[in-house]
């Protein structure tokens, strides 16, 4: 149920169609269940980062919010050896 509740998100935050979609737009974002935090810089992107994972068991899926009118290239890479063990998805749309 949580990872369809976090799916649903991604597409609608991806697609510009989430209610947020427009105040994150072309920023990170980290997504667990159905909440929505800013991702900030340096060292307070992982504490918070360290703090999601404590209060929900488990790390949230960090992603980029694009802006409707710009053009991305994006790609997915997935590396064991990022600290906190993160993972950038993104999912074709």
């Amino acid at each position: 149920m949580k990872k369809l509740t976090e799916e649903k998100i991604l597409n609608l935050l991806l697609s510009g169609k989430h209610p947020k979609a427009k105040k994150y737009a072309g920023h990170h974002v980290l997504v667990i269940d159905d909440k929505i935090f800013p991702l900030k810089e340096g060292k307070e992107a992982a504490q918070d980062i360290k703090e999601l994972k404590k209060r929900y068991g488990r790390s949230p899926i960090i992603t980029f919010v694009p802006r409707q009118d710009i053009t991305y290239i994006l790609f997915h890479a997935k590396n064991s050896r990022i600290p906190l063990h993160l993972y950038w998805e993104y999912k074709s749309w």
